[in-house]
Formats: C-alpha cells, sequence, structure tokens
C-alpha cells in the first residue's frame, strides 16, 4: 500500500505518475521527496521572494548585496511571477533581459542583473527547489555585446586640486572626521566601507611596515588575506583623528560622536563641491585616483592590484590603466636595459 496524499489533488496525481513509471521500469516504488513535489509547482514569484529573504537574512537589509536582490526579484517577478519555475527557459530569460533593456538601463547593468538572476536560479538549485537543468539551459544564454544597449561611461578620477579643496572646506565646518576618510582614501585606494569600520586595534602604526588590517572586507569569502599598507599621508590621516569622540572604538567619527556610513561620506563630498564650486567627484573617484596615480608612478599593474585589494587574476585594474602604451614602453626599456 503506497499513500499518495490527498485524493485528486496535484500532488497525488504526480505521486501516483511517480509509482508507475517506476513499476514499469522494473524498480522498486518509493515516495517523491516533499521537495521534489514543491518543485513541480514552485513559480517564479514564490523562488525570487525565498531567495531574497535568504540574502536579506545574510547580508543584512541594509546592504547593498540585499538591495540588489530586492532589485532584482522585482525585475524577475514583473511579468513572470505566475510562471513556473520548470517551465522558466532561456526564451523567458531573455524577455526579461529585452524587457530591462527597453527601460534604458545600460550593457553594463543588464549583464549584471541577468548575472543575479542565474544566481537566484543557482540558489534555488542547491535548496533543491530548482531542477538542475534550469541552470544549465540559462547558462546558454550570452550576455549583451558592446554596441547592442546604452553604453555607460567609463569611471573618472577624482580632481586632485578639487579634492583638496573640499577637504579644506570641510576642516573649515569642523568636518574633521570625514576630512581625515577623504584623505585616508586619497592616500591608500582603500573602500569607502573599509574606511568608515576601521578600528584602533585594527590599525598598526609603529613598526617599518606600518598597516590596517580589515576585520572584513569584499573579498573575504575566496580566502584572500587584505592589509592595507599606511604612508605617512595616511598615517597623518588617522594621527589627525586621535582627539576625535571615538565610537566603539573607531578611527573616524561624526562631530557629534556618530558613526560615519558611506552614503554620509558621499552626502559631505557632495555638500562640499556645490559649496566651493569645484569639479564634481565621488568617493570611489578617489580610489580610481590612487589607482592611476600608482600604476602611472610604479609602471606594475600586479603591485596597483595589491594596494585596491583585488586578487590576483582580477582584470579590473586594467580600467584604471590611463595610457598602457606607457606602462608597456616602460617594460620594452627594462628588457634592453636587462639584455
Amino acid at each position: 500500500m503506497i499513500y499518495l496524499g490527498r485524493a485528486h489533488s496535484p500532488e497525488s496525481r504526480v505521486q501516483y505518475h511517480a509509482v508507475i513509471s517506476t513499476h514499469l521500469a522494473g524498480k522498486p516504488p518509493r515516495r517523491i521527496r516533499s521537495d521534489a513535489k514543491a518543485r513541480c509547482a514552485l513559480t517564479i514569484g514564490e523562488l525570487a521572494e525565498r531567495w531574497y529573504l535568504a540574502v536579506r537574512s545574510k547580508e543584512g537589509a541594509n546592504s547593498k548585496t540585499t538591495y540588489e536582490a530586492s532589485y532584482t526579484a522585482r525585475e524577475l517577478t514583473e511579468q513572470h511571477a505566475t510562471c513556473l519555475v520548470i517551465e522558466f527557459g532561456p526564451l523567458a530569460f531573455k524577455a526579461i533581459r529585452s524587457q530591462i533593456v527597453a527601460k534604458g538601463r545600460s550593457r553594463q547593468g543588464v549583464n549584471r542583473l541577468m548575472n543575479r538572476i542565474r544566481r537566484c536560479i543557482r540558489w534555488g538549485v542547491g535548496e533543491e527547489l530548482v531542477p538542475a537543468d534550469r541552470i544549465h539551459a540559462l547558462s546558454s544564454v550570452d550576455g549583451l555585446r558592446h554596441g547592442t544597449a546604452h553604453e555607460t561611461e567609463p569611471r573618472r578620477a577624482a580632481d586632485p586640486k578639487a579634492v583638496e579643496v573640499c577637504i579644506r572646506w570641510l576642516e573649515g565646518q569642523d568636518n574633521f572626521g570625514a576630512a581625515g576618510i577623504i584623505r585616508f582614501i586619497r592616500a591608500t585606494g582603500c573602500r569607502p566601507s573599509e574606511a568608515t569600520a576601521m578600528r584602533w586595534h585594527e590599525v598598526v602604526l609603529a613598526g617599518d611596515m606600518p598597516h590596517y588590517r580589515p576585520a572584513s572586507h569584499k573579498t573575504a569569502h575566496h580566502g584572500i588575506d587584505r592589509v592595507i599598507p599606511l604612508n605617512s599621508d595616511a598615517i597623518a590621516a588617522v594621527n589627525s583623528c586621535l582627539k576625535l569622540r571615538q565610537v566603539e572604538g573607531l578611527v573616524f567619527t561624526h562631530t557629534r560622536g556618530k558613526a560615519f556610513t558611506t552614503n554620509a561620506i558621499l552626502l559631505a563630498v557632495r555638500r562640499a563641491v556645490r559649496a566651493t564650486g569645484c569639479a564634481d567627484w565621488c568617493t570611489y573617484g578617489l580610489r580610481h585616483l590612487a589607482a592611476t596615480t600608482a600604476l602611472e608612478r610604479t609602471g606594475c599593474e600586479a603591485a596597483a592590484a595589491a594596494l585596491l585589494g583585488h586578487s590576483p587574476r582580477s582584470t579590473i585594474i586594467q580600467r584604471y590603466s590611463r595610457d598602457r602604451f606607457a606602462l608597456a614602453m616602460r617594460a620594452a626599456k627594462s628588457i634592453e636595459e636587462v639584455a
């Protein structure tokens, strides 16, 4: 006797056909697992909701990853919320891509969104909610090539003169914490989130190799150790905050004794730009400025990648190279000198 579930329910019919097929194949009958039954009736909307809640539980409600997951879930369910997961294939995937392109999103943004949708499906496979063939089917769809959608302008480095003007304006407003963070990012090329989260016990100023070792960072899940070397400018930025009120041991704090967020630094920069009338720039422009300066003075992309905290195999550092021919010429001359 095999119990198939409630009579005439979709689950019982699935169980019935599974038992019959195994019987005809000469195999002993077995019950279908409950998660296998759920896969047959799970919709894209339900999968997107479960994935978003899992991301939010892991990353927190206010993280950038959670925000991106929320946006991805909305785009995924706008027209395919009631579509069964087992019926979601390359054609539906391409339909979502065309829908996003029609909204004016850039090619890079569309490709990132499609990768996040694949990540959602892959998460469902790992949770045994989605058949494994779904992710293989979506992997067959290539990303948008150059010229097929709107292209974003390349990120530009901040103007050093504009940065110095804004720093002086912030110091004139007694906002030494924001000014110190800007000086620190300019000197080290670290991520804004790494600067705002820096604590005194993570900083080593004595010795021949002063450094800052963040407790957590973007590439920690890859097993990459992140150590930020501190030059004299970075040490001066840290020492300028010794007299400020500390919040939970943070190096850079607000004038009202509150911790900084990356958004607060960005808003401080925008206020300084409007007040001084200098060229517009953003906090990540400081990171770009540090990368291009390091490349121009060292001619070594590997060294610049190590400074920014990229993995050794990362090719992102190439976008910071203003003149790759100059780097190639420097390498050619070094070979000539060795010979």
